[in-house]
């Protein structure tokens, strides 16, 4: 598997198995970007935008394999989305019973007329990251799952189409 290929270029298709491993990888780093943000430097997070291309490579691949339009990936990251808020909500919910009162007491702290306390907004802050961190990280692990899973599972185009010859390894069912 080339990983320049695979995470830089969006041209060209992809077997179910490459894009596997890219969507594997990607989602490795974006769970080390996501512990490291909460555990050491909240400013880590600022990297997550570097991987939304690779994402979009990775993706776009998978659909030329398939014969379809690289644009389809706006469906599946709308997907993603919803899933991922859902199952967000719920695991908070399940989770971490306090954190929704504490995401009030943020909003109201923000929008109270009298001005905002910096040191015991970023506290507050800081708490309701740590207490969502592993809610929100197994939300992304599951919404990444189900929309990787439905990109895998596209039927690939077992003849060359205009997004290049058939890879190997695809699958064709």
């Amino acid at each position: 598997m080339d990983f320049r290929q695979i995470f830089f270029d969006p041209q060209g298709r992809s077997s179910p198995r490459d894009f596997a491993r890219g969507l594997i990888v990607l989602t490795g780093v974006m769970v080390a970007i996501q512990t490291l943000t909460v555990i050491a430097w909240p400013q880590v997070n600022v990297l997550q935008y570097a991987l939304v291309f690779p994402y979009i490579c990775v993706f776009a691949k998978r659909l030329h394999d398939a014969g379809q339009s690289a644009w389809l990936w706006l469906l599946f990251l709308a997907g993603w989305l919803v899933v991922n808020a859902v199952v967000g909500g719920i695991l908070m919910q399940l989770m971490v019973p306090g954190a929704m009162e504490l995401s009030t007491e943020l909003v109201n702290a923000m929008l109270a007329p009298e001005g905002v306390d910096q040191a015991a907004l970023s506290a507050k802050v800081e708490e309701f990251s740590r207490l969502s961190a592993v809610p929100n990280i197994l939300s992304f692990l599951i919404a990444s799952g189900l929309t990787g899973y439905v990109a895998y599972s596209l039927k690939s185009d077992p003849k060359p189409n205009r997004f290049g010859p058939p890879t190997t390894g695809s699958r064709s069912s």
